[in-house]
């Protein structure tokens, strides 16, 4: 009777001992499969979120780019992260220039043609361009150069509704040469506040005024205040947002979000709210 109970004991402690391995090498397995899963999506989400080239492309459009355009810098990183896909650099690769759409093209002309500084043939002009920007980075630099682009880059400076005694000009001050505008060329007017995206505080408004200079070293003084952007259609004139209040600003961010779009005349005479380039970028 003792011998059965005792190798009873031993069958159940064998049987134990068998389910606690199977449990052991059943959560290791499991473990193993979550770990690849989970590499997996880090891998898909990687090549969601930016564009992945295979190395012999990045290799061939770097060698073309040297031959065609070899005192341009060319940073693969970016460009392949957030700007063109395989698709398009096998495409440079095969013709020497990046894929463009007609309005694209279309806009890029436009903007030659209205360049008072640069005077040149549209289509060669063009073509010279398709060899460096690729579709993303093309349609990011002519919004800089519009208005609103302009706007977010620089701001726009505004009277200080209190005035400003530490920074108005004496009379007659550089009243020698002025611009279209009628403000001196020669001087900056920093009597004028400036509202602007701070690039280095989470892309924010901001509000600049300006305190006269540092009376010891001469460097100029100024203070910094957080602007609403709630505020803005009431404090800058001629700005307007077209889907109710959001920060503008955004668009700077890289990528850029076009999620915020706005109108933006530059004077009170001007006919054209909304430029073509904007207009494509908001989709409107």
């Amino acid at each position: 009777m003792n011998s059965f109970i005792k190798n009873g004991k031993k069958e159940i402690y064998k049987i134990t001992f068998l389910l606690l391995c199977f449990l052991l090498l059943s959560c290791i397995v499991v473990y193993f499969i979550f770990h690849v899963l989970d590499n997996l999506n880090k891998d898909k989400k990687k090549h969601t979120e930016g564009f992945q080239w295979r190395p012999e492309s990045t290799n061939k459009f770097l060698l073309i780019q040297h031959d065609i355009n070899r005192d341009k810098v060319f940073d693969v990183n970016t460009i392949q992260d957030n700007q063109a896909n395989q698709a398009e650099v096998d495409y440079f690769n095969k013709n020497g220039s990046w894929p463009w759409s007609k309005e694209t093209k279309d806009l890029y002309v436009e903007a030659i043609k209205r360049n008072p500084y640069i005077r040149t043939f549209p289509e060669g002009s063009l073509h010279y361009a398709m060899s460096i920007y690729n579709e993303t980075a093309i349609l990011r630099v002519l919004s800089y150069q519009a208005k609103e682009g302009q706007f977010l880059l620089h701001g726009v400076s505004l009277k200080n509704s209190s005035g400003n005694k530490l920074e108005e000009l004496p009379n007659g001050f550089g009243d020698f040469v002025y611009n279209d505008d009628g403000e001196p060329l020669l001087f900056k007017d920093n009597s004028k506040d400036i509202i602007r995206c701070n690039a280095n505080n989470g892309l924010n408004l901001e509000r600049v005024t300006y305190r006269g200079k540092d009376p010891i070293f001469g460097s100029q003084l100024h203070s910094v205040s957080k602007v609403d952007y709630n505020d803005l259609e009431r404090t800058v004139p001629g700005f307007t947002f077209l889907h109710g209040p959001c920060n503008p600003c955004v668009a700077l961010n890289d990528p850029p979000d076009y999620s915020c779009p706005f109108q933006f005349k530059e004077k009170k005479d001007d006919n054209t709210v909304t430029t073509n380039i904007w207009k494509k970028l908001w989709n409107i």
